[in-house]
């Protein structure tokens, strides 16, 4: 008896041991990685990027997880984008500013992210100045989503390029996001019609993926 008692217990310590490593290597995060244990994607290349980057595992096809460095939002972040190093701007959590590259196949894109201590109220005032910085009377949609609302109107350039201003408010606790997110067709003239009308959904569907992070919660 003595015998089996002790294989159980030996079975269980190789089990527990073995669970163990595997919840260690699930709780790194990607900077933390050597790069053969990283998606061969361009986001996980760029280290700067990595720092934001929550999790190998995908939140949806081609996207991961991203957190802010004030800890205010999160979002999905694309594969083939790298947050400009260079360009980064950061005070403690009140305000941030980045810009996002992403290089996919037939799209380059530029994403310019502003996190701001809006307050709700005065939503108009932001939207007028996102309007003033396009110079181009933009016309705002609305959505109401969870715990915040999103404001968005596309625009399109002299040289075909589009996309889309927006804003969303965080209707929990005080805090904004302003962002133009830029497009431009790369592939072949007769492709770009179909191209820019899959970029417009792929979008508007980026945009719903911005959470805001409340002290609350």
């Amino acid at each position: 008896m003595k015998y089996w008692r002790y294989l159980i217990l030996l079975i269980l310590i190789i089990l527990l041991g073995g669970c163990q490593v595997d919840n260690e290597e699930q709780s790194k995060k990607p900077l933390e990685m050597s790069q053969d244990e990283l998606p061969d994607v361009k986001a996980f290349e760029d280290e700067f990027t990595r720092g934001f980057l929550q999790s190998t595992e995908e939140t949806r096809p081609g996207y991961y997880p991203f957190l802010s460095g004030t800890g205010k939002y999160e979002m999905d972040f694309p594969a083939g984008g790298v947050v400009g190093d260079r360009g980064y701007s950061k005070e403690d959590e009140r305000f941030e500013s980045f810009i996002i590259g992403v290089d996919n196949s037939l799209i380059e894109s530029s994403i310019d992210m502003k996190y701001m201590p809006d307050k709700q109220g005065y939503e108009n005032v932001v939207l007028d100045m996102l309007s003033t910085s396009m110079d181009k009377d933009l016309e705002f949609e609305k959505a109401q989503l969870a715990d915040r609302e999103l404001y968005f109107a596309p625009f399109k350039l002299e040289n075909g390029d589009f996309g889309y201003a927006a804003f969303i408010q965080n209707t929990v606790d005080i805090g904004g996001i302003h962002i133009f997110y830029l497009s431009g067709c790369t592939a072949e003239e007769e492709k770009c019609s179909e191209v820019m009308e899959e970029e417009d959904s792929t979008i508007m569907n980026w945009l719903k993926t911005i959470e805001f992070i409340n002290e609350s919660e």
